[in-house]
């Protein structure tokens, strides 16, 4: 009885989460309509100016493409392998499974939405709308679910905080690089991690019922 409790009050927990991640996600969509916003969103590029040195820009050039859809396939595919040699065959079904499901809701958003790319040079090749943004999307996503899916899997302490702290690491500093490289704007971003956040969640709720499916037989 004190499990099940235990289970309820997570997955209200998580829940939550996913409500807020919705709530922050429709704040920014409506706010990018207001000027006010528009305009910050531009300055914000603009005082990067300084810190656009070649060796920064050469190093967030190469470090945003670990928020590309291409490499992320080969590292879900690489931890889907590790994830089925430890047995973890839910976790497995569910890393793939949640990266598609971002995928095809990013894609339906910058659709809806139609918001154009910033209007300056922009530093590395890109296509399509602007927000949400995918590479913060995909960040959140994959690199938040190998925290907590992989985490638990690794014995030794500090390998455990490397761990998490490289794939915190790449979440934010992918992020940086869309509007570091002029790409995206701040609030594609945070709108990016917030749509993230809300598939991690729902990742969240469904290990819950399958745990609560196996401890109810």
């Amino acid at each position: 009885m004190e499990k099940l409790e235990k289970a309820k009050r997570m997955a209200m927990n998580r829940a939550w989460i996913v409500i807020l991640c919705a709530l922050v996600f429709l704040a920014f969509a409506l706010a990018i309509r207001n000027s006010e916003v528009v305009r910050l969103d531009n300055r914000l590029i603009q005082d990067l100016d300084p810190l656009r040195t070649k060796p920064l820009i050469a190093f967030f050039s190469k470090l945003t493409d670990f928020g590309d859809s291409k490499l992320l396939i080969l590292i879900i595919i690489l931890s889907s392998l590790y994830l089925l040699l430890r047995r973890k065959i839910f976790a497995l079904i569910l890393l793939p499974t949640a990266f598609i499901v971002e995928r095809c809701l990013n894609e339906a958003l910058k659709n809806q939405i139609m918001r154009h790319r910033p209007n300056f040079p922009h530093l590395v090749d890109v296509s399509g709308y602007s927000f949400p943004s995918g590479h913060a999307m995909n960040a959140s996503t994959v690199y938040g679910l190998l925290i907590i899916l992989i985490t638990p899997l690794i014995g030794i302490k500090w390998i455990k905080v490397l761990w998490i702290g490289i794939n915190l690491a790449m979440i934010l500093l992918i992020g940086f690089s869309r509007p570091f490289l002029r790409v995206h704007f701040f609030t594609d971003v945070l709108a990016g991690y917030s749509l993230g956040g809300l598939v991690v969640g729902l990742a969240l709720l469904a290990m819950i019922f399958i745990e609560r499916r196996k401890n109810s037989r």
